[in-house]
């Protein structure tokens, strides 16, 4: 599962995001305008991470369902084989040629 690429990009996101903050709130221009600017390729990044993780889950979900279903389907009986005609136990019952 991509855990790790969505932790990075949530970690970089949350950086970034911090960084933007501090930096409107003190007058920092050009650490905002930077931050600012490296927000949406990050928040993309991470909306792609997230996606990825998502239909990682979702496949696990279907393969656990299918594997879960094919054990609860009961066995399939096979067809009751026939024994070969035995001579001997059929004694004097003789067939006439």
């Amino acid at each position: 599962m991509p855990l790790g690429p969505l932790g990075v990009t949530a970690l970089l996101a949350a950086l970034d995001w911090g960084a933007w903050d501090w930096a409107t709130n003190s007058n920092q221009t050009t650490v905002g305008l930077i931050a600012g600017l490296l927000m949406a390729p990050i928040a993309v990044a991470f909306a792609w991470s997230l996606v990825r993780v998502v239909i990682a889950v979702a496949r696990l979900a279907v393969a656990r369902l299918t594997d879960e279903t094919r054990l609860e389907r009961p066995p399939t009986e096979a067809p009751p084989l026939e024994r070969p005609f035995d001579i001997e136990a059929q004694g004097d019952h003789r067939l006439a040629a």
